[in-house]
């Protein structure tokens, strides 16, 4: 992933289109972003300028329709679709599915935002209320460095080294929701049950997001907010 080994993954999880499965049927979900300009109205986004959720759907729709197409999509979308500042006013206020007490039955959040719903309910349904829109998944991996001119370069290594223990990376995913990346290490039930890891997730060189991510998002904002 990093040519220079500058860090090390940590965990892995996606961005991905939740649906409310009381409203909308698993048959019935978009199976596309395309699919999803006819049902703005019902969908929910946070603003990429202030939410890294929101960013990740961005980058989603770039890499989707390309740089001379993502803004056409978010022009025929931007009357209707519901924007939110952050992840929590989006999902628990706006969107109306399981924990959400809005009335948005699509929204961006997480794929392991079911098994979550499922993991907090009292008491736990079999099925999560929530389902996962796998096309609109976009991979998201988190990383740990180790400062240049650390004075303390061995104790670094070894924090490093004990992020990536089976101890640790399987205590990943029902404290902070996402996937370990050490394949050792074994998932909970409820993620092994619940939860969807895309086999082909959406993804964009790290170095075309730093290159392009400020003028992505002025871009959007002129699009969708002015």
């Amino acid at each position: 992933l990093d040519d220079e080994h500058r860090v090390t993954p940590i965990d892995v999880g996606d961005v991905c289109l939740n649906y409310d499965r009381e409203v909308i049927a698993d048959e019935e979900a978009p199976g596309s972003l395309e699919e999803l300009v006819p049902v703005a109205d019902q969908l929910v986004v946070m603003n990429p300028a202030t939410s890294s959720p929101g960013l990740a759907f961005l980058l989603a729709t770039v890499e989707t329709f390309g740089e001379d197409g993502y803004l056409d999509f978010w022009a025929q979308v931007a009357d209707e679709v519901t924007v939110t500042e952050g992840w929590e006013d989006g999902y628990y206020g706006q969107f109306s599915g399981g924990s959400g007490e809005g009335d948005k039955p699509l929204v961006v959040s997480y794929a392991s935002s079911p098994p979550a719903e499922v993991f907090f309910a009292d008491p736990q349904p079999d099925e999560a209320p929530t389902g996962v829109i796998e096309a609109s998944c976009f991979r998201q991996i988190e990383f740990a460095g180790i400062l240049r001119g650390t004075e303390h370069e061995a104790e670094a290594q070894q924090v490093v080294d004990w992020l990536l223990s089976r101890e640790f990376q399987e205590d990943i995913p029902l404290n902070m929701f996402v996937f370990p990346v050490n394949r050792d290490a074994t998932l909970p039930d409820v993620f092994v049950e619940h939860a969807v890891l895309p086999e082909d997730p959406i993804q964009m060189d790290f170095r075309e997001i730093g290159e392009n991510r400020e003028a992505w998002i002025e871009a959007w904002t002129q699009t969708v907010l002015r």
